[in-house]
């Protein structure tokens, strides 16, 4: 699996690692994590139990109707935009906490999607004036429908908690040195994109510092910061994108 694929899928920190995508498999995954190594972070280990616990609570978040499950209606991101000008700052933190876990664990970039027909909804072979403006709206839900599928094991329509976990299920395999915690090369190791994320995740979190996706562009928390890791997805472009640059 890429390195950039890797990030991608995981939509965590996107960045511009200087062409490691176009390399070999494992030469990018060891100049992935010679880069990580380079940039001070990541040093902490993540419990294991962390990232479970980790993990529950984002589902619990995600299960806006506290049934068990997680509907393609609730992580659907057109409802946040009217109603995020209204809120209080509290409500405004968990909203944002909850499009980034939704972003993170659903938003699928791993599968090719034909955007033209997607946008066009009707199918007539033609973009309307209102298919263009919902464009980004409509391809969004369609990623996320796509994230749901992969997560959704017994085709039931929703996410159950031990389907949004299920990628942890085999978490002791990874520890290797069995100190009950994994490491950023441990979890290099298993090939799971959302594994790696969410390892990276907690490293990002217990190391006080956050990645924001942009062309060469590293910040740090501020002194006293904490949070959610905000991250900044750059997908690949279609076939048609590429050739029109």
């Amino acid at each position: 699996m890429k390195f950039s694929r890797i990030l991608t899928s995981c939509a965590i920190a996107i960045l511009a690692l200087g062409g490691i995508g176009a390399s070999a498999d494992e030469d990018s995954e060891k100049k992935g994590l010679k880069f990580l190594e380079s940039t001070g972070w990541f040093k902490s280990s993540a419990p294991i139990q962390d990232l479970r616990d980790r993990s529950t609570k984002a589902f619990e978040l995600l299960d806006e109707n506290d049934s068990g499950s997680i509907t393609l209606e609730e992580i659907d991101l057109t409802q946040f935009e009217t109603d995020m000008a209204k809120m209080t700052p509290a409500e405004l933190q968990e909203t944002r906490q909850r499009i980034n876990a939704i972003r993170s664990k659903f938003m699928s970039w791993s599968e090719e999607i034909d955007e033209f027909d997607v946008v066009d909804t009707n199918s007539d072979g033609y973009w309307s004036e209102e298919e263009y403006e919902a464009r980004t709206d409509n391809l969004n839900l369609h990623r996320l429908e796509l994230g749901i599928k992969q997560w959704d094991k017994d085709e039931n329509g929703a996410v159950e908690l031990h389907e949004f976990n299920s990628h942890l299920d085999e978490l002791e395999m990874y520890d290797e040195d069995g100190d009950g915690t994994v490491s950023r090369e441990e979890a290099f190791k298993s090939k799971d994109g959302h594994l790696i994320s969410d390892v990276l995740r907690q490293q990002l979190l217990t190391d006080g510092a956050i990645v924001v996706g942009g062309p060469g562009l590293l910040k740090g928390l501020p002194d006293g910061v904490s949070g959610e890791v905000q991250m900044q997805v750059i997908h690949k472009t279609t076939k048609e994108e590429s050739k029109e640059n």
